[in-house]
């Protein structure tokens, strides 16, 4: 009697599986279909990669001497080498086709990030057809625009998701951090930080997965916690070993001076509203008040320029924006907090379902057109023919589930969060795994939003509003759900 009901929960689990395998590869088709289509796609960071890149295995040089006098946004110093480094190897490899060869790298990378996904999505015990709707979703979303293009977005975003849904899976399980473990996804993370500095900082929002991963643990706690703290060897060693490096080509230590312009956008969106911000008279400050007039990007780059002319190389000028940045959070608080606020926008609340949108974009980053209009275009042409309305319809229902999506994903978390302080009857783990990760998506946004952000900055964390979001929804509309974990 007891084979029977074990047995089929095996055929469940299997049966689950392949469910998520056959999405999995239609997925990768569909990407891959894209990419025959429309190629690859070149944006406008694209060619500091490149040419960095091309740097790498043609010329020695930059080894040594990081070329400060060359311009002001030298692209050893501003960039990191670790995508450039990628790219010049498979230009090694495949000369003729090392684009095509990048993209279906990246869309490898995410078909196993998805794999873990599913893993999670199978251990949270979601519904078959709403585990598809996540992968689908997961797949389908910036991922599809972010995997062809010539940008580390893909490849960091597939390395969060690996690190997060393994450690996620061995909470729910109540698995110990092991050291191997731990110091292999640690030195994982440091990969992406080769491919992107503002990991660093990130790399502190992993802190609360791992904490909450040693609350579950069923026993060896203090192995756990030492365990945990590998996680991050890796990084520091190499973060400091970029650092030291920079130092004899240039000294002065730093990672990148990428933060020349990434501070100096913020501090723009502050003054576009506070003439008061750059009305000092230090350097910068009259500096930005001749070249500021829109306070768009364009006038960002002729800031650097022009303090490049005036004797300051890379290094000095992200000190510089940097600097100017906090400083201006001491003096005008209020601003830089309307600033940090009005980056968040109702738009990235429909990112969690945007199959059509998704394609869209990807034509629009590829090609340099769009495929067919935005959503404001197709309202205002909705009845001018079948072809439109359909659009316009599917389009709307995108839209409709994508916000359904995020609202449980942000609501739903906190209100179990405190019915579980309350001493209400929970399923301990799956809440504070999904306030876990929560608490990784806010803060991935957070950091963005103190000085810039785009959509696909949240790449990395994306996924896991849309499974979070869809658990809350199976749970709050299922009976056995709302008897575990909101009764």
């Amino acid at each position: 009697m007891k084979l029977g009901p074990i047995s089929s929960v095996r055929n469940s689990s299997l049966d689950d599986r392949n469910i998520y395998l056959s999405t999995l590869l239609a997925v990768v088709a569909l990407k891959v279909a894209v990419l025959l289509y429309w190629g690859p796609g070149i944006a406008p960071d694209s060619g500091g990669y490149m040419s960095y890149g091309d740097m790498i295995f043609e010329d020695s040089s930059w080894w040594n001497d990081a070329g400060l006098l060359t311009g002001a946004m030298p692209i050893t110093v501003f960039r990191m080498m670790g995508y450039p480094l990628f790219i010049g190897f498979l230009k090694v490899l495949s000369p003729n086709f090392w684009m095509w060869t990048v993209v279906l790298c990246q869309i490898a990378l995410t078909a196993v990030s998805l794999v873990y996904l599913s893993r999670l999505i199978h251990e949270l015990k979601l519904r078959p057809l709403i585990g598809v709707f996540c992968m689908l979703s997961a797949g389908f979303s910036y991922s599809l625009t972010l995997d062809n293009m010539i940008l580390t977005d893909s490849v960091v975003a597939s390395i969060f998701v690996i690190i997060l849904s393994a450690n996620a899976i061995s909470s729910l399980r109540g698995e110990p951090i092991k050291f191997f473990q731990s110091f292999l996804f640690g030195a994982l993370l440091s990969i992406s930080f080769l491919f992107r500095e503002g990991v660093l900082v990130l790399s502190s929002l992993f802190v609360i997965p791992l904490v909450i991963r040693v609350i579950l643990t069923k026993s060896r706690h203090f192995r756990s916690c030492l365990a945990g703290t590998v996680f991050f060897a890796p990084l520091l060693i190499i973060s400091q070993i970029y650092i030291h490096w920079n130092e004899t080509r240039t000294g002065s230590r730093f990672i990148t001076t990428g933060g020349q312009t990434v501070y100096l956008q913020g501090l723009a969106d502050a003054a576009r509203n506070d003439e008061r911000i750059f009305s000092g008279q230090k350097v910068i400050d009259v500096t930005a008040r001749e070249n500021f007039v829109e306070f768009d990007f364009s006038e960002v780059l002729a800031i650097q320029k022009s303090l490049f002319s005036q004797g300051y190389e890379a290094p000095e000028l992200a000190m510089i924006s940097k600097e100017k940045y906090f400083q201006t959070w001491a003096e005008y608080p209020l601003s830089m907090l309307r600033m940090t606020i009005g980056h968040l926008r109702e738009r990235f609340a429909l990112l969690t379902f945007r199959p059509l949108a998704s394609l869209r974009e990807t034509g629009f980053w590829i090609k340099g057109e769009r495929p067919w209009g935005d959503y404001n275009v197709l309202k205002s042409r909705v009845f001018e023919g079948l072809g439109a309305f359909s659009l316009f319809t599917l389009e709307s229902v995108e839209r409709f589930i994508a916000i359904v999506v995020t609202l449980a994903f942000v609501i739903i978390p906190v209100v179990w969060f405190v019915r579980l302080c309350l001493g209400k009857k929970s399923n301990k783990g799956e809440v504070l795994v999904c306030c876990s990760l929560w608490s990784v998506y806010f803060g991935v946004m957070a950091s963005h939003a103190l000085v810039h952000i785009e959509p696909r900055y949240l790449a990395p964390v994306l996924p896991f509003s849309i499974v979070v979001g869809a658990f809350c929804l199976q749970n709050l509309v299922g009976r056995k759900g709302r008897q575990e974990l909101t009764s």
